[in-house]
């Protein structure tokens, strides 16, 4: 069983913008400070829009190669928001 805390949390996020074609992801989060602590993401596992209403937000699924963490973007209000984290065998 997966143990997943929910969040739901503002959080600051540094992200990379990729000009290469060959990236699927031209835009995404590299690190976030959750807690004061920065957490370095080294795998990027999906990333979706979702419309919600008049808004389009778009779902990271991030991993520091132990936990996995669900971010949202809003892309309106240009908001990050940790959604859930998935934390890892250790």
């Amino acid at each position: 069983m997966d143990n997943i805390s929910v969040i739901n949390q503002r959080v600051e996020v540094i992200a990379i913008f990729n000009s290469t074609t060959n990236n699927y992801t031209p835009c995404f989060p590299a690190k976030m400070k959750y807690k004061n602590q920065l957490i370095e993401f080294s795998e990027l596992g999906f990333k979706h829009p979702v419309p919600r209403g008049k808004k389009m937000l778009h779902i990271f699924e991030m991993s520091d190669g132990t936990n996995d963490y669900r971010l949202e973007f809003d892309a309106e209000s240009l908001i990050w928001t940790l959604i859930a984290i998935t934390m890892g065998q250790i």
